[in-house]
């Protein structure tokens, strides 16, 4: 099942001179998807994931989510489609500071949704984290906080899971346990787009894509000879 599609997407940002990290990217998504985008930093593989997140608006091309125009949505609609259907897992996202970590994942449930504690718990045990429910933000390691993403990001069951250097912070045992709960995301349904410029994820992946010049270009065959 198709999640969702890109065609001929272009940003620019201007900032004295104009920059334009995307140029001509092309993408579908279907359930069970797991790609990875490589490159180098600062190529323009956080704006594209912004992008497919709907936290940046393209500056050209189409984006469809579950075949619908995310251009004609409005806010709230792209709040909504945000909050049920994508998990982020960003390197700059932020756990909110006031609540403690088991009260984060409860909160990104959604508000008005019944809560389950149970799902939270047992996100919190996967991550090796069950001994830190009742720590704030502020109490936890960089690595310990990067997990609490992670368990945030598939609290409310996504759809489509954008992850962006998942593993950065995290040791080798936790960044191997990262990779295999996100293909078991994937293998469950829903589909995983990850950027990365480690290409020992990328062999990890169904699809692999590298971003250059601001065109993304698919090169698992070419990476599989």
């Amino acid at each position: 099942m198709e999640i969702c599609r890109l065609e001929h997407i272009h940003k620019d940002y201007r900032m004295g001179e104009v920059v334009t990290p995307l140029k001509d990217v092309s993408l579908t998504v279907h359930s069970g998807d797991f790609i990875v985008v490589e490159g180098p930093s600062g190529i323009g593989k956080s704006t594209l994931l912004y992008v497919m997140g709907t936290l940046l608006q393209s500056d050209g091309g189409t984006y469809l989510f579950e075949d619908k125009d995310v251009s004609r949505f409005s806010d709230s609609e792209k709040s909504g489609l945000r909050a049920g259907k994508i998990g982020f897992l960003f390197q700059d996202s932020a756990l909110i500071q006031a609540l403690t970590l088991r009260e984060n994942l409860l909160f990104a449930q959604g508000i008005g949704q019944k809560k389950d504690p149970a799902q939270a718990d047992e996100l919190l045990r996967r991550f090796g984290l069950e001994d830190r429910a009742g720590f704030f933000p502020y109490q936890l390691s960089g690595g310990q906080r990067r997990r609490a993403m992670a368990a945030r990001a598939l609290i409310h069951h996504p759809a489509l899971i954008l992850a962006d250097e998942p593993t950065n912070d995290l040791d080798e045992h936790w960044s191997l346990e990262i990779i295999r709960i996100l293909k078991e995301q994937a293998g469950s349904g829903s589909a995983v787009v990850m950027v990365t410029h480690n290409s020992r994820w990328a062999e990890e992946a169904s699809k692999r894509c590298r971003l250059e010049d601001g065109i993304l270009i698919d090169i698992s065959q070419t990476a599989a000879i």
